[in-house]
């Protein structure tokens, strides 16, 4: 935490009201895929559509000046919407440590197994196509190496799996180790054994790289699929 300044943390929050272009973020798509836009709703949303081939993505990104290791804990929460419905596509919302388009961590076809296409990358991931359990998956990338305790959110949690139209607000809060909590609309959601604990994600992502704030959608279909972006929030401690 910095002594240098009164003003401790860097915050940024972005509920997409104002700016016609939303200036600072990256637009990421693919072919027929359409930049990310702007959305005349109420509350302020973006609209991210994939193209309609099998595998296009749809993507925004902050940038890279976000890291775990600056002191206080490094936080992101977003809030989405699944508008064409929760089948067919792969979701990925949290930290990646690529401002250009990639699906930072993603379901195997036919399993559950994680694949990590990021080096570096912790948050949720959804995708009903492609794994065998349909629901939402906690997990992270630290240099390369998925985290021991990447898996499926417990069928006990509170909410396990999206609602087609229904907002779901995402939190990540991550140590200065680099150990990953997890929330959703508000409520603690964890794993145990392997790769856990005191309910966090161990070695979850490196705390000393710099990541941004994502949301990436991946159509598993030829067809275009839609997420609906409300908020994006990220804060740290200032570095000394």
């Amino acid at each position: 935490m910095s002594t240098r300044t009164g003003f401790g943390m860097v915050s940024l929050f972005d509920d997409f009201l104002l700016s016609a272009d939303h200036s600072g973020w990256n637009d990421n798509t693919e072919n027929s895929g359409t930049t990310a836009q702007l959305v005349n709703r109420e509350d302020g949303y973006v609209e991210l559509t994939t193209g309609t081939t099998i595998g296009n993505r749809g993507q925004i990104t902050g940038e890279r000046v976000w890291r775990a290791e600056s002191g206080g804990p490094l936080v992101f929460e977003a809030g989405v919407v699944f508008i064409t419905d929760i089948t067919e596509k792969g979701l990925f919302v949290g930290f990646t440590n690529l401002t250009t388009i990639q699906n930072p961590i993603e379901i195997a076809s036919a399993g559950d197994t994680l694949t990590a296409n990021a080096d570096d990358a912790v948050g949720f991931v959804f995708d009903e196509e492609n794994a065998t359990t349909d629901r939402y998956f906690l997990c992270g990338s630290d240099s390369n190496v998925d985290a021991a305790g990447n898996g499926v959110v417990p069928a006990s949690a509170t909410v396990t799996v999206p609602v087609a139209g229904t907002d779901q607000a995402f939190r990540v809060v991550i140590d200065t180790a680099g150990a990953a909590s997890f929330f959703i609309n508000g409520n603690l959601v964890f794993r145990t054994g392997t790769g856990w604990s005191n309910r966090k994600l161990t070695a979850a992502v490196s705390p000393d790289v710099n990541l941004c704030p994502t949301v990436c959608v991946e159509t598993r279909e030829a067809l275009a699929n839609t997420v609906y972006v409300d908020y994006i929030y990220s804060s740290k401690g200032r570095n000394p």
